[in-house]
Order: structure tokens, then sequence, then C-alpha cells
């Protein structure tokens, strides 16, 4: 019984970090997403091109140009953990 339930705690405990990391595949899509902001098919073609960078990069390809690496917006910075009375008085 209790190597059982030692089995389990050690395989729960594992799972989160299974579960956190992300492959290039999914590197590419969460930048992919970043570029539906754009309204111009060229620009919007072209930063799609350079989020597709991870795999281009995993798969030995050359790297995409600087012109579209760069029109990929960065991804979303987490919100700063502000105390609760420098919320009620920013200054």
């Amino acid at each position: 019984m209790k190597s059982g339930l030692r089995l389990c705690v050690l395989a729960l405990s594992v799972m989160p970090l299974a579960a956190a990391h992300a492959g290039p595949r999914d590197d590419v899509k969460s930048a992919s997403a970043r570029c539906d902001g754009i309204g111009d098919d060229h620009t919007w073609l072209n930063c799609y091109y350079g989020a597709a960078q991870p795999v281009r990069a995993e798969l030995g390809l050359p790297p995409a140009p600087d012109s579209q690496l760069s029109l990929v917006p960065p991804p979303d910075q987490p919100p700063e953990n502000k105390s609760f009375l420098s919320r009620l008085w920013p200054f």
C-alpha cells in the first residue's frame, strides 16, 4: 500500500513539470497568434514567417530575416506584483 501511494505522489509531482514544457510548435502557435492584430496581409504573412523561427531552427533551416523577426510582437508581460497599498496610492 505504501509503495502504491509513493508511486502516485511521485507521478503527480512530475506531471506539472512535463506539462509546462512547450516545444517549438507550441512556441510558433503562440507567436503566430500575436500576429493576428496585423491588418495588412503582406505584413501579417511576414510576421507569420518570423513567428515560425523556432521550428526553422529545429529543422536546421536558415533563419528568417530580421525584417520578419522584428514584426512578431513580444509576448504579454505578466502584471507586476504590487502590494495592496501601492495599488490604492500609486504616488
